[in-house]
């Protein structure tokens, strides 16, 4: 008979947080999605990263930017 081994304990919150504490001095907004960016790739999901990375991209550069051209049409 052959011996299946036991499947891996949930994470708790706590491991959670841990894991991904690092990222958060980015930012509440940016560390977390570098972090997915991170994660995916080390995981083998190099087009679920990408995607975390687009998203870090328009947060970074393209949200101040609407953010100050709007700004500007309001004076």
């Amino acid at each position: 008979m052959t011996s299946v081994p036991a499947p891996h304990p949930a994470p708790t919150a706590l491991s959670r947080l841990k894991k991904i504490a690092p990222y958060l001095l980015l930012g509440p907004i940016s560390g977390l999605l570098v972090a997915g960016a991170v994660f995916n790739f080390r995981d083998g999901r190099p087009i679920v990263a990408s995607l975390y990375g687009i998203a870090l991209v328009a947060f970074t550069i393209l949200l101040p930017y609407v953010v100050a051209v709007l700004g500007l049409r309001l004076i």
